[in-house]
């Protein structure tokens, strides 16, 4: 007697339709983890282990938060970082790390960790370390046949956030800039 081929159960989803619904439930579940690691607001070393382990996801995703804008006390500071630069023909030109009001929300996601970078490691004094590779960064960006920058200034721009008034109005405090750091562009630097 020859034998029937076993049916296929129209209800039951494919195998590729099971795998899929499984990688995503992963997917969700590791970024639900990540996410809870990260943000709950206690110290502890399984909390620590935890943040370790997600640290570089959350650094490459843009994901990661701290609580500092939180209160009980917020930053009043609105800061970025800029650079001039000297060419060698004796003109200058200005330039800034990609700022968020000005970015589309496109490029908000994937231009949010320069923001991270110069606002929480490159403006502050303890990460000075930071700063020669910076310049050199930014030389080798307007680096051009004939006429090579000689010198970058990097330049802190911040003005503080006032409460509003009584009336609710905001009124804007005026912008204050520094010259923080001052390099000398040697020839090796922009290669």
């Amino acid at each position: 007697m020859p034998q029937s081929k076993p049916r296929k159960n129209p209800d039951r989803p494919s195998f590729a339709a099971r795998a899929a619904r499984a990688v995503i439930s992963a997917f969700l579940a590791f970024n639900l983890f990540a996410i809870v690691s990260w943000c709950v607001p206690l110290e502890s070393p399984l909390v620590q282990a935890c943040r370790n382990e997600v640290r570089p996801y959350m650094l490459w995703t843009g994901l990661f938060q701290n609580w500092d804008m939180f209160a009980p006390e917020p930053s009043k500071l609105n800061s970025y970082i800029g650079a001039q630069i000297a060419f060698r023909d004796g003109h200058t030109a200005l330039w800034s790390f990609p700022r968020m009001e000005n970015l589309g929300l496109v490029d908000k996601y994937f231009k949010e960790r320069y923001r991270r970078y110069a606002n929480n490691g490159l403006r502050l004094d303890n990460n000075a370390r930071l700063w020669p590779d910076a310049a050199r960064y930014i030389a080798r960006l307007h680096d051009s046949p004939g006429n090579p920058p000689v010198a970058v200034n990097l330049i802190r721009y911040w003005s503080v956030v006032p409460p509003p008034t009584s009336t609710g109005a905001y009124q804007p405090a005026p912008w204050q800039q520094y010259i923080f750091f001052r390099y000398q562009v040697a020839p090796g630097d922009l290669r």
